[in-house]
């Protein structure tokens, strides 16, 4: 009798594209760090190895943003999932700005990490859930235009939000979470061409890096919807935790 192939032996599980996105971050975060931008030797003045190590780290934020929404799916509270990535957001602040120089009161206002993102995006994608449940399945035309006009305007909410806080990724970060939220359990393709049509908008938006984020495509076409094994506090102590040692190292030796 032939044997029957686990699903989970078919993918990547959920916990597994987590580990993926963290390994990119760090390799982002620690050429942020050690390695010099500018070299005049290097590619149009860029240096090489920063330019790798940044390219290599741009698949993190893309992981990420699908694993939220995921996330988002399969929580059993959204508020209690909201309270926690808030609460590790301003947690993680100051490990932020400390790895990014940010040492002043005007700097540190400047940009608020990823975590500010997720915590912006998981209350709009409630909001949108909440119109979605009373308008997005009726079959009258009336509560549809309610659904699409309201749904716009948290879209434009979410963005506006995003702005005015300076979130990291900004307007574009919370862009590629609704991308996600409003595609979720649409063919992979129009998935893949969505994503690349955004990483385009970030290029025209001076996010000249996020075409090497792409490649994030392929583990996410390999998700097979499975948690796998892992802990969910893991990102919330791994986030500040590395950027902590990232920052006290560059103070220390830099």
């Amino acid at each position: 009798m032939e044997e029957t192939v686990k699903k989970s032996d078919r993918g990547i599980s959920f916990c597994n594209l987590k580990r993926i996105a963290c390994i990119s971050m760090i390799i982002d975060h620690a050429t942020y760090v050690f390695i010099p931008e500018n070299d005049v030797n290097g590619w149009m003045g860029v240096s090489v190895p920063y330019l790798i190590g940044r390219c290599l780290g741009r698949t993190a934020f893309i992981l990420f943003a699908f694993l939220l929404v995921e996330g988002f799916y399969h929580t059993s509270s959204l508020k209690k999932y909201i309270l926690r990535m808030a609460i590790a957001a301003a947690i993680s602040e100051p490990a932020f700005d400390l790895m990014c120089g940010r040492l002043n009161l005007k700097s540190f206002l400047e940009l608020q990490n990823i975590l500010f993102t997720f915590t912006l995006s998981l209350i709009f994608m409630g909001l949108l859930e909440m119109v979605k449940e009373r308008f997005g399945y009726s079959q009258e035309l009336s509560s549809k235009i309610k659904y699409n006009v309201l749904a716009a305007l948290i879209c434009v909410g979410g963005f506006v939000s995003a702005y005015f806080f300076r979130i990291d990724y900004g307007v574009v970060g919370i862009g590629l979470v609704f991308v996600f939220y409003f595609l979720r359990g649409s063919r992979k393709l129009y998935l893949v061409l969505v994503v690349f049509v955004w990483s385009m908008v970030c290029i025209a938006l001076k996010y000249e890096l996020e075409w090497a984020g792409l490649i994030a495509l392929i583990p996410i076409c390999m998700y097979h919807g499975e948690k796998g094994k892992g802990s969910k506090w893991f990102f919330y102590i791994f986030y500040p935790a590395h950027m902590l040692i990232l920052g006290l190292i560059r103070v220390l030796i830099l």
